[in-house]
């Protein structure tokens, strides 16, 4: 929205409402896209909870989608065994 745009809803607010009840209405316009605002971000930490929760249970079952595994981890040098001596 433009400041032309803003000028010209305010104009036909004012019209409209009258300037006696235009604080209170802007007031409750506000307090309505506060709580819409508060509800969209709830919705969407939700939908965002959820659609993770799968991500977590694959990486629980396959080790190998994160790489944490210690199955990814190279093992560590060992040097060989020498075989009995006999007698």
């Amino acid at each position: 929205m433009n400041i032309l745009e803003i000028v010209l809803l305010l104009a036909v607010a004012l019209i409209v409402v009258g300037p006696e009840r235009l604080p209170e209405v802007l007031q409750m316009v506000g307090k309505a896209l506060r709580e819409l605002r508060a509800a969209s971000n709830t919705v969407m930490r939700e939908l965002t909870e959820v659609t993770e929760e799968p991500r977590r249970t694959i990486r629980e079952i396959d080790p190998f989608q994160t790489g944490d595994s210690n199955l990814m981890k190279p093992k560590p040098e060992t040097k060989p065994i020498d075989p009995p001596q006999k007698p």
